[in-house]
C-alpha cells in the first residue's frame, strides 16, 4: 500500500510538472505569436499609403529599372530619378554631419529640372521654392501666425501673377501678327497685345483685369487714366499696397457694385469692382475666370483684402478668411472635384497655394508616379520648418490636432519616409539609411530616437550586417560599417538588433552582433546556453556550435571571469564527449578527472557537492548525462578487466577494485546532489553499477 501511494504521489508530481511546463511553453508561444502579429500589423499599416480613408491601394512593384551603381555597392532597385534624389540626400547628410549648411531646396530643384518633367511637376517645385525662400521657421506653428500666413499668401499670389504674365507672353509670341506688338515695353502694352489676340473687341475693364492679373496695379491705373476714367477705383489702385488705406474708397466701390455694376453686361467690370471692393466674394465669375489658377487668384486676393482692411471692413459680410478658402478646396470640393484634370499635381498645386502643405504632400504620395516628388517636396518644406508634423510615428499619414487651426492637418514624416524606402530598403540599404537619418532627433512615445528605430528595423530586415554594421577581422578588430558615418550610439543600436534576434531565437546572428558590439559577456551567455544543449556529437548542431565557439575563444579576454571559466569548461566537455564517442575511455576519464566536475576519489565528494551548488543552470543540465557517461566508461573498463589475465597475479583484482571504488564514489555523489535529475537517470546509473558491485 505504501509503495502504491508513493507511486501515485510521484506520478501526480510528474503530471503536475508536465502540465505546468506545457502551460509555460504555451504562454511563451502565445506571447511570441502576439509579438510577431503586432510587428506584421505595424508593417501592413505602414504600407497603407493613405491617411486612414476608406479608399486606399497598396502599390505592387512592377519590374523596376535596375541600375548598377558603384556608390550603392550593388544592383539598384531604384529608378534613375530616385537615384538622383538619393544622391542629393547623401550630400545633405554629409553637410549635416560636418556641421555645414546645405541648400537642399536649390539642389532638389536643379535635380528635378534635369529630369525633363512636365510643366505641372515643375510648377509645384517652383511654388515650393518661392515659399521656402521667403521664410524659415524655428517652429512649424509659426507658419500659422497671422503675419506669417499673410506673407506666404502674398507669395502665392505673386507666383500666380508671374505665371499668368508668362502665359500672356507665350500667347503673344505664338500670335505676333494678331498681337500688334508695339509701343513702350511694359505690362500695359503686353496686356493690350494679349487682348488683341484673345478678342477683337475689348473694354478698358478687360485691360484693367489683365493688368491686375499680371500683378501690376500701376499698369491698371494707367489704363484707366488713358481712358479718362476718374473715381474711387483710381484711389484704390494708387493705395493698393498700403494696408492702412482708408476704407472710404472701398466702401464707395462696394456701393457702386451692389448699386448696379453687379448686374451690368461687362463681366470684366464686375470682376474688377469685386476684386477692388472686396465684395461678393462667393461669386465665381466663370465667364472670365476659366482656369483653376484664375479662381484661386481671385480667392486669395479677397483674403488679402479682408486681412489688410480695417476692422470695420473685416467684419463685413463680404469678407473671407484663408480658413474659408482652405475648407472650400479641401472639404467642399476635394480631390474628386479635380479628378477630371487627370493630374494630381494640379490639385496639389492648389493645396500648396492655399497653405495646405501637408494634404498636398499626401495627395502626391498616394500616386505611384508622384511618390518620389512627394517625399522630396516634403523634405524641402521640412528643412525650413514649414511642415506641421505629428508627434507619434504610429499615427496616420495625415491627422488632426486640437492645437492647430482648422482645417490644417499634421503630416507623419516618419511614415512617409519609411513607406517610400520600403521599395528599395532591402536591395539598397545605404540610400534607405540616408533617408532615415532625416528622422534623427525625432522621438516616438517611448522616447526612442526614430533614426535608431529605423536602423534597427532595417538591419533586422536586410540582415546585411557586413554592409551596415561592419565586421570583425582576423584579429578581432571591427571594420567600419555604414552606420559608423552617423553620430549615433552604434553599440546601443547593434545591441538592440542583437537582443531582438536573440528573442526570435536566432542565436547565431545574436552572437555575431554582440561580438561586433564588443559585448562578450552576452556572446558567452548565448554560447554557454547553446553549448549546454548540444553536447552530444550525434546532434547535428554539435559540430557547428563547437566551430563557432572555438573561433570566439581567442577573443574573449574582456569577458567576465566567471563566464569565461564556464565557457572554457563547456569546451572541455565537448572534448570529453568526442573522446567518449570515439571509444577512448581512459582519455575521456582523465579529462573528467582534470575538470573536477565529478569526483573519482572518496575525499573529493563533499568538495564537488559544494562546488555543484555554485554551477549555473546550463552546467547543471549537463551533469546527469555526464554521470551516465562516466559510469558507462567505468563499466566498460571493468568489463575489460574481467577478460584480461594479469601475468603478474593480483593485478586484475587491484584494477577492478579501483574501478569499483570510483563507481561507488560516482554513485554516492549522484545521491548527494541537491538537484532533481530526470526520472530514469538513477535507474540507468544503478543498471551500470550493478555488474561492479560483486
Amino acid at each position: 500500500k505504501q509503495w502504491y501511494q508513493r507511486r501515485v504521489a510521484i506520478t501526480a508530481g510528474i503530471v503536475e510538472s508536465k502540465n505546468s511546463t506545457m502551460k509555460i511553453a504555451s504562454e511563451r508561444n502565445s506571447r511570441a505569436l502576439q509579438q510577431q502579429w503586432e510587428e506584421e500589423k505595424e508593417r501592413v499599416l505602414s504600407a497603407l499609403l493613405g491617411s486612414g480613408k476608406t479608399e486606399f491601394h497598396v502599390p505592387v512593384d512592377t519590374q523596376p529599372l535596375s541600375i548598377s551603381s558603384t556608390y550603392w555597392g550593388k544592383d539598384s532597385n531604384m529608378s534613375q530619378d530616385e537615384l538622383a534624389f538619393a544622391e542629393v540626400i547623401n550630400k545633405r547628410n554629409d553637410a549635416v554631419i560636418a556641421g555645414r549648411n546645405f541648400p537642399i531646396m536649390d539642389e532638389l530643384t536643379q535635380t528635378v529640372q534635369e529630369f525633363g518633367e512636365s510643366k505641372t511637376v515643375l510648377d509645384c517645385w517652383e511654388l515650393v521654392e518661392v515659399l521656402v525662400n521667403s521664410a524659415c521657421y524655428d517652429r512649424p506653428a509659426l507658419r500659422f501666425k497671422p503675419s506669417n500666413a499673410t506673407e506666404l499668401l502674398r507669395k502665392s499670389v505673386e507666383y500666380l501673377e508671374r505665371g499668368f504674365q508668362q502665359f500672356v507672353q507665350t500667347t503673344i509670341c505664338g500670335h505676333l501678327e494678331q498681337a500688334e506688338v508695339g509701343g513702350v515695353p511694359g505690362i500695359l502694352e503686353l496686356s493690350m497685345s494679349y487682348l488683341s489676340v484673345r478678342t477683337q473687341e475689348w473694354s478698358v475693364w478687360g485691360l484693367v483685369y489683365v493688368c491686375l492679373r499680371c500683378g501690376s496695379p500701376s499698369a491698371a491705373l494707367q489704363a484707366l487714366k488713358n481712358d479718362g476714367y476718374e473715381g474711387e477705383i483710381e484711389t484704390l489702385l494708387e493705395g493698393w499696397s498700403n494696408p492702412l488705406q482708408s476704407s472710404a474708397p472701398r466702401d464707395k466701390v462696394r456701393q457702386l457694385y451692389y448699386g448696379g455694376v453687379s448686374t451690368c453686361g461687362d463681366p470684366y467690370k464686375r470682376l474688377v469692382f469685386s476684386v477692388l471692393g472686396g465684395c461678393d466674394v462667393e461669386r465665381r465669375h466663370g465667364d472670365v475666370l476659366t482656369t483653376v489658377q484664375d479662381y484661386i487668384w481671385l480667392k486669395l486676393i479677397h483674403v488679402l483684402n479682408s486681412s489688410n482692411g480695417p476692422a470695420d471692413f473685416r467684419s463685413n459680410k463680404d469678407s473671407i478668411t484663408l480658413a474659408d478658402v482652405q475648407a472650400h478646396v479641401l472639404q467642399e470640393y476635394g480631390e474628386n472635384h479635380f479628378s477630371d484634370l487627370q493630374s494630381p499635381y494640379l490639385y496639389s498645386l492648389v493645396l500648396l497655394l492655399t497653405g495646405l502643405f501637408e494634404p498636398a504632400i499626401e495627395v502626391l504620395y498616394r500616386h505611384d508616379e508622384c511618390r518620389s516628388h512627394a517625399i522630396h517636396l516634403a523634405l524641402a518644406l521640412h528643412s525650413h520648418g514649414m511642415l506641421n508634423l505629428c508627434t507619434s510615428p504610429h499615427q496616420p499619414l495625415l491627422s488632426e490636432h486640437d492645437d492647430d487651426p482648422s482645417p490644417q492637418q499634421r503630416l507623419n514624416l516618419a511614415r512617409l519616409i519609411i513607406g517610400y524606402t520600403r521599395k528599395f530598403a532591402c536591395s539598397n540599404p545605404i540610400p534607405a539609411l540616408n533617408y532615415y537619418y532625416i528622422l534623427h532627433g525625432m522621438h516616438a512615445e517611448d522616447g526612442e530616437d526614430m533614426f535608431a528605430t529605423c536602423i534597427t528595423d532595417l538591419i533586422q530586415e536586410t540582415k546585411d550586417y557586413q554592409t551596415l554594421l561592419g565586421t570583425l577581422d582576423g584579429s578581432g578588430k571591427k571594420t567600419k560599417g555604414a552606420i559608423d558615418r552617423y553620430n549615433v550610439n552604434h553599440s546601443l543600436i547593434i545591441s538592440t538588433v542583437a537582443e531582438a534576434s536573440e528573442k526570435r531565437g536566432y542565436w547565431q546572428e545574436s552572437v555575431t552582433l554582440y561580438e561586433i558590439a564588443q559585448n562578450y559577456d552576452k556572446v558567452l551567455e548565448i554560447l554557454i546556453e547553446e553549448l549546454s544543449k548540444n553536447l552530444m556529437p550525434n546532434n547535428r548542431a554539435h559540430d557547428h556550435i563547437y566551430d563557432i565557439a572555438t573561433a570566439v575563444e581567442t577573443r574573449i579576454h574582456d569577458a567576465s571571469p566567471h563566464l569565461r571559466k564556464q565557457f572554457l569548461l563547456l569546451l572541455d566537455l565537448y572534448q570529453f564527449h568526442r573522446l567518449y564517442h570515439a571509444d577512448k575511455a581512459q582519455e575521456a576519464l582523465d579529462v573528467i578527472d582534470r575538470l573536477q566536475l565529478i569526483p573519482l576519489r572518496q575525499d573529493a565528494i563533499n568538495h564537488r557537492v559544494q562546488a555543484f551548488k555554485a554551477f549555473s543552470d546550463e552546467l547543471r543540465r549537463c551533469i546527469p548525462d555526464l554521470l551516465i557517461m562516466v559510469m558507462t566508461i567505468l563499466n566498460k573498463l571493468y568489463k575489460g578487466c574481467s577478460t584480461t589475465v594479469d601475468s603478474l597475479g593480483g593485478g586484475y583484482n587491484q584494477q577492478a577494485q579501483s574501478i569499483r571504488d570510483q563507481a561507488r564514489v560516482v554513485m554516492r555523489f549522484a545521491g548527494m546532489l541537491p538537484y532533481s535529475m530526470p526520472g530514469d537517470t538513477h535507474a540507468q546509473l544503478s543498471m551500470l553499477d550493478a555488474p561492479m558491485r560483486y
